[in-house]
């Protein structure tokens, strides 16, 4: 998972966290954060102290920014793997219900077996 892969995703997918975080300190430095972070307790300072991990990881000037909006706060941010496989399986029913792509050709593209990829069609909504 890394941050250019995720700016793919719908945005609509995105979990919560990251789209709150996203409205203050911007969709990139958001994204970094989801994937340096995944699945773990960010504990947000209340000041930026220079040289912190997560200034390292989204610059300066959104540190800042998340201090003063988050500080003091510990996030939980979300695990990754649920929304990658929500995204898989929608481009699996656009494939076969928009572009008529068979289960077949399915299967070799996404490296399913038919099975799941049957599943998945019948139980995902565009």
């Amino acid at each position: 998972m890394n941050p250019e892969s995720l700016r793919e995703i719908d945005r609509s997918l995105w979990p919560e966290l990251i789209k709150d975080l996203a409205e203050f300190i911007g969709d990139a430095a958001a994204l970094n954060l989801f994937v340096r972070f995944a699945g773990r307790h960010l504990n947000v300072p209340t000041r930026a102290i220079s040289g912190h991990v997560i200034e390292q990881t989204i610059g300066r000037v959104r540190f800042v920014q998340l201090a003063k909006h988050y500080g003091g706060e510990i996030l939980k941010i979300p695990a990754g793997h649920s929304l990658l496989i929500q995204d898989r399986n929608l481009k699996i029913a656009h494939d076969h219900y928009r572009d008529g792509m068979k289960i077949c050709d399915l299967v070799g593209k996404y490296h399913l077996s038919d099975r799941q990829i049957s599943k998945i069609v019948n139980t995902t909504k565009l």
